[in-house]
């Protein structure tokens, strides 16, 4: 997925790292139906837990997100 097509937030934020759906699922510690899930919500929005979760994983990538990232119609 490009970033130019990702228009959720959950859709964004996994454009920003570059992984398969397993391997960010593994990343946030989340099981893999979760993030396909997530991927596939109309809306995709992230909760506060999965924020933290994201914020901890791009940290120790080096991927930068930033809170537009993980808002709605940004």
């Amino acid at each position: 997925m490009k970033q130019a097509e990702a228009a959720t937030p959950w859709q964004r934020v996994y454009a920003k790292f570059g992984l398969s759906q397993s391997e960010f699922a593994r990343a946030l510690d989340r099981h893999r139906s979760k993030v396909s899930r997530a991927l596939n919500d109309a809306k995709g929005l992230i909760s506060g837990r999965d924020q933290e979760l994201i914020l901890e994983a791009a940290k120790s990538r080096n991927i930068k997100i930033t809170p537009a990232d993980m808002m709605p119609g940004m």
